[in-house]
């Protein structure tokens, strides 16, 4: 009976740690994307019904396209040299992965109606990362502090 149990225990850990390790690897491969600069392969990672949610413009956006666009023109757009990646604290429950990061670059653009050149940055958030059965994400939440950029 005790090794029974005791191998039903290891064989629940493993499964355990299996979902946790595809999370994982979905995440670190659209980081990988961002660090890569690449919209197209960012875009691979999102399900067609995604929704991302941005704090600092209490702002939802649904659907891949949508969502692909709005993010990558928010990060991406006026800063040709920026970076993401994870800094601190990770958790997972299920399908969902929260983590803390870092954000920075060059900002070259607009602010509004002010116009920002050659502006050095870092932004430290917390985003939750959900994912379907397929790999997925189907939710991005972004939680950061604009007050790093201003």
């Amino acid at each position: 009976m005790r090794r029974i149990i005791i191998l039903l225990t290891i064989g629940t850990i493993g499964f355990l740690n299996a979902g946790n390790t595809k999370v994982e690897q979905v995440l670190k491969g659209y980081m990988d994307a961002w660090a890569e600069h690449n919209i197209t392969k960012i875009d691979t990672y999102y399900s067609p019904d995604v929704i991302w949610y941005d704090l600092p413009s209490d702002s939802t956006t649904k659907g891949k396209a949508e969502v692909t666009k709005a993010i990558t023109d928010a990060f991406m757009a006026y800063v040709p040299d920026m970076f993401w990646k994870k800094s601190g604290d990770t958790f997972i429950s299920g399908n969902t992965i929260t983590y803390e990061w870092t954000y920075g670059g060059t900002f070259n653009g607009s602010w509004g109606d002010i116009k920002v050149e050659n502006k050095k940055f870092f932004i430290k958030g917390i985003s939750t990362t959900t994912i379907d059965d397929k790999g997925k994400i189907i939710s991005q939440k972004d939680y950061y502090d604009m007050y790093g950029f201003q």
